[in-house]
């Protein structure tokens, strides 16, 4: 591929940013980590708990979209990080970090 030059202008990245194919792979993958959460605090902690975890879809000030997996629950954090009443679980975390075979 001699001749051929490829230059990046960091200008266009917010624009890359906001896209349509971004912000649904962002999506796609937040919706592919909250069932494994839901499963893991089912088994772990309790159906309420599971139920509290949902995909929130937000854009940050300077414009950069975001698409996060979130427990609403006031105990929320005391189950990821743990606290002197609450065992650390990380539901989270590892859902994030589980992979799912397709097949």
């Amino acid at each position: 591929m001699s001749g051929i030059r490829f230059e990046f202008d960091p200008q266009c990245l917010p624009d890359i940013m906001r896209s349509e194919k971004v912000r649904g792979a962002l999506k796609s993958e937040a919706d592919r980590i909250a069932p494994v959460a839901k499963a893991i605090a089912r088994s772990e902690i309790s159906e309420e708990f599971a139920a509290s975890i949902e995909v929130v879809e937000e854009v940050r000030p300077q414009g950069r979209p975001t698409a996060k997996v979130i427990a609403d629950r006031a105990d929320a954090e005391a189950h990821e990080h743990g606290d002197s009443n609450t065992q650390r679980r990380r539901v989270l975390g590892r859902a994030a970090h589980t992979r799912v075979d397709p097949s």
